[in-house]
């Protein structure tokens, strides 16, 4: 029980932190003298596998943004090349997906095998225009995990009045044949074990949306609330193993920058 408890812990201390990264980007320019963000946050959220249930804390955030550097969230990296509109990245990202059979209550699902978490090396690109920022990331398995390869494409429009911003998002997700397979995948010796169908999944398309609100409270606090909701492609949906179209997180906070 403690192992799962941990299991849970480590799980939403990833989902707040994904939520933070639009933070800690829109927030470099600030009063920040440092380039550091450091606060607190909670969050909640779905899961697309049978018999997970809804899970819910409160964690620590840090994020870092410099000249050279860069902590946002979940990935963190070097910049090759950055000016006032454009920015190129060599990126290490931590990848949350996993999977552990003991976390389910579907008993066929209990007797899958477990998916585990990565890390996904590549590159980033941000374009920051008037009309909203561009970004865009091709990336693959560093760990040898689910050798898998993921491209990731988003614009945001950042709306600012008076002490506040808001950041809508839409973007899209895709994940090829092996990250597909890996997560996704029904094996036949897992079909004989759980009752479950085989099953074999290409290349799939998940579109997604967020919003995020950021309201400045003193020069160096601020408040954040954010929402996201992301439809999964088809070749997931079909998966034996997932029973929700999408998966949902809900995010807030209070950072201090210095």
């Amino acid at each position: 029980m403690k192992i799962r408890g941990l299991s849970y812990l480590a799980t939403l201390t990833i989902l707040l932190l994904t939520a933070f990264s639009a933070i800690a980007e829109e927030g470099k320019n600030d009063s920040s003298r440092w380039g550091f963000n450091l606060g607190i946050g909670g969050t909640v959220s779905t899961s697309e596998y049978k018999g997970v249930e809804r899970l819910g804390t409160a964690l620590p955030l840090l994020g870092y943004e410099g000249e050279y550097l860069y902590l946002r969230g979940l990935s963190g990296g070097v910049h090759l090349f950055k000016n006032e509109y454009h920015e190129v990245n060599v990126q290490l990202s931590y990848l949350p997906q996993h999977f552990y059979a003991s976390w389910s209550d579907n008993s066929g699902m209990k007797k899958l095998d477990d998916r585990y978490a990565s890390a996904m090396a590549g590159i980033n690109y941000r374009l920051r225009t008037e009309l909203g920022v561009l970004a865009a990331t091709l990336s693959t398995d560093a760990l040898g995990v689910n050798k898998g390869v993921m491209a990731d494409a988003s614009y945001s429009y950042p709306i600012r009045f008076a002490n506040m911003s808001l950041i809508p998002t839409a973007g899209v997700q895709w994940t090829d044949v092996n990250y597909n397979d890996y997560y996704y995948g029904v094996s036949k010796s897992e079909a004989r074990a759980s009752g479950l169908s085989h099953y074999s999944p290409e290349s799939a398309l998940s579109p997604y949306a967020e919003l995020t609100l950021r309201v400045g409270l003193t020069e160096s606090w601020s408040a954040f609330v954010s929402g996201k909701s992301q439809f999964l492609g088809q070749e997931i949906t079909d998966s034996p193993m997932v029973e929700r179209n999408n998966k949902y997180s809900m995010s807030g906070g209070f950072l201090y920058a210095f």
